[in-house]
């Protein structure tokens, strides 16, 4: 890590850490005591407030009354910043409104009219093309909230059809343009993945939360993908394949190579052979389906059926 970085971690560190010693410094950013001793005088030279406190049982200590001093960016961080603020607005809608235009514009006018227009120009020469999001949502920062809060929310699911669900919201993400929102269905005591535009009438249940930690929430996941997902499939593929599916990638599927071949493989239900088969149509000649024989027959007929209709 270059002294630069260092630094920077050094400052949250002390925003969490009011009392700390040399060790902690030593041990956490692995540095000698030397280094330690010399990123200790850097900071006090930069405005951080460290008192000194002698004895056996000593150390330093950061203190309350006085504001650490802000962290300094390097040119090319600061251009990270802004790329990252520009690749939402091809998203129509996000959890947090649209507060990142607020947030860059905040930005861009604490920089003087030189470094302003050099900032502008350099987001003129980076684009972000192919993310888009398709379908517009109404609903994402009241479900990013109900994350936030552990928050249980009921909501009419109008997919397929008109369906009242009850369910703790874990997780929003943006796939292909759409956005999908996991959570537990806690009336099948399942994990359920749902597009956002579909959800309706979407309520908070008040006074009604229910806390998992991540380490809960991965082991019933995991032990739900190994019930219902039983059936193993595997799909050869080339290197336009593979850069098809890293575009276009789904949780329960990998890739595995061996010396001459790439494969995807992975596990599906059942009821979920339509939609990998209608997936992989998307890879054209690019794949080869080795098993299971069912996952076959459904990609054949839907050819089939394809063909017919355009007879």
């Amino acid at each position: 890590m270059k002294k630069s970085e260092r630094i920077n971690q050094e400052l949250f560190f002390f925003k969490e850490h009011k009392k700390f010693n040399l060790a902690d410094l030593i041990n956490t950013f692995h540095i000698s005591k030397s280094t330690a001793l010399r990123d200790i005088e850097e900071l006090e030279r930069l405005g951080v407030p460290l008192y000194v406190d002698n004895g056996r049982y000593g150390g330093y200590k950061v203190l309350d009354n006085s504001l650490l001093p802000p962290v300094y960016f390097k040119e090319n961080e600061i251009f990270a910043i802004f790329f990252s603020l520009q690749l939402l607005h091809s998203i129509i809608d996000s959890p947090f409104e649209h507060s990142y235009e607020q947030i860059r514009k905040k930005l861009l006018q604490t920089f003087n009219d030189k470094k302003q227009q050099q900032i502008i120009q350099a987001m003129e020469s980076v684009r972000y093309e192919g993310i888009k999001q398709i379908a517009a949502t109404n609903n994402l920062e009241t479900l990013f909230s109900s994350i936030l809060n552990n928050q249980i929310v009921t909501f009419n699911y109008t997919r397929y059809e008109k369906d009242q669900k009850n369910i703790l919201p874990i997780r929003l993400v943006i796939i292909d343009g759409f956005w999908y929102c996991s959570g537990l269905d806690l009336d099948k005591n399942a994990w359920r993945t749902y597009r956002c535009e579909f959800i309706e009438i979407l309520e908070v249940t008040k006074n009604n939360t229910l806390k998992l930690t991540n380490e809960e929430i991965q082991a019933s996941l995991l032990a739900q993908q190994e019930s219902y997902r039983n059936i193993e499939f595997k799909v050869k593929t080339t290197s336009l394949g593979k850069e098809y599916f890293l575009k276009h990638p789904f949780s329960n599927m990998q890739l595995a190579k061996t010396t001459s071949d790439t494969y995807i493989i992975g596990k599906i239900n059942k009821s979920e052979l339509n939609f990998l088969a209608n997936y992989l149509l998307a890879f054209g000649d690019q794949i080869q389906i080795l098993k299971p024989i069912a996952l076959k027959e459904e990609y054949l007929c839907l050819l089939v059926r394809m063909f017919d209709q355009n007879k």
